[in-house]
């Protein structure tokens, strides 16, 4: 792997959506999911300069990311969203933040079927399992 891959960027989305397809844990927790989720950033401030977009999607399916989607059009939707701030994402990312607690308590904001999303929180701990193992730098802090 070369060096760390900047958050949010093509490049880490594209490496997630690979590592996805490639994790056990998550090719397991995942089965029977079907829909796209959005992720979305929030607060990025003066970060907002470093990128041209603040939402991606993945098109999860069965255990698997069938690609991924950068977010340009703020009206582009999806069947599921997640909304944080940039700074929640790096902590969900890094681990200081379990994905269900984000949900539950107010740290990340969800539209879609939350309870269908409640019965894939072992599928979120892997997904997030799996960003941590990509070499990732945020923005403003290259």
């Amino acid at each position: 792997m070369p060096d760390a891959l900047l958050f949010p960027s093509e490049e880490w989305v594209k490496e997630y959506c690979k590592r996805l397809c490639e994790s056990p844990d998550y090719n397991k927790t995942g089965k029977g999911w079907k829909d796209p989720i959005k992720f979305k950033m929030t607060e990025m401030g003066d970060l907002k300069g470093g990128t041209s977009f603040d939402s991606f999607i993945l098109n999860l399916h069965d255990g698997k990311c069938d690609g991924s989607e950068m977010v340009t059009d703020p009206e582009k939707t999806s069947p599921f969203e997640l909304t944080a701030t940039y700074a929640n994402w790096k902590k969900i990312i890094s681990g200081k933040i379990n994905p269900t607690q984000a949900m539950l308590t107010g740290q990340m904001k969800v539209k879609g079927n939350i309870a269908l999303l409640l019965r894939y929180a072992s599928a979120a701990i892997a997904m997030v399992k799996t960003a941590q193992t990509i070499p990732t730098k945020y923005l403003g802090e290259e």
